[in-house]
């Protein structure tokens, strides 16, 4: 039996996904969640093997939320459903441990296999996922742009508005140092300021 937990910040989205789901053999929703931090606390009590995970949710996003699951929770699969086909999205979403990654408007056969390709210990990226990866790859267009844990952390704290300040109290870091990330995050992205640098990676999928 394949436990799963649907997250998504839409309700709709998630009735939805239930009814979808609700008459296939060898499928139970235990939980929803409208947030990353629904989904923790219900594998805190519920055996799930799989979480259907949006991205783009208040609170903890569904990024930070796969991140965590694979380092607390290694046995438990995430499977991507997002309606962002962008490389940065796509990128990010393996770097923290996703076992799949398919759009929102597949269908429920295609979302069936990834479900079973995953709970048999494999991967699964829809077409329109992996076309995305491979095309800009030929085309030179990939962003290019990797970021170290740090850098990651200090976008994410510059996109909440703190300060420089503020940025290396959290990090444990000196103001210079912090200076330097984010010096180098400018040059990265190729952006004049931070507000472009906010504008720029959260188009490229870096941060929600």
């Amino acid at each position: 039996m394949t436990k799963i937990i649907l997250a998504d910040d839409h309700q709709m989205i998630r009735e939805g996904m239930s009814a979808l789901l609700s008459d296939v053999d060898n499928i139970e929703i235990v939980a929803t969640a409208s947030n990353g931090k629904e989904v923790l606390e219900y594998l805190k009590k519920e055996s799930a093997n799989l979480v259907l995970m949006d991205i783009n949710m208040p609170e903890l996003d569904g990024l930070q939320t796969t991140k965590k699951i694979s380092k607390q929770y290694p046995k438990v699969k995430v499977l991507i459903l997002s309606m962002h086909n962008k490389e940065g999205y796509i990128k990010n979403a393996i770097e923290v441990g996703a076992s799949g990654y398919i759009l929102k408007n597949t269908g429920k056969k295609e979302l069936l296999l990834a479900i079973d390709h995953i709970n048999t210990g494999g991967t699964y990226f829809s077409q329109d996922v992996t076309n995305t990866l491979v095309n800009n790859m030929r085309a030179g267009h990939s962003d290019g742009v990797t970021l170290t844990t740090k850098e990651k952390a200090v976008l994410e704290l510059l996109s909440d508005g703190f300060t420089t300040v503020e940025i290396a109290e959290k990090v444990v870091a000196s103001q210079h140092t912090i200076e330097t990330y984010r010096r180098n995050l400018l040059l990265k992205f190729e952006a004049k300021n931070v507000s472009e640098l906010i504008k720029i990676s959260m188009k490229e999928g870096f941060i929600s």
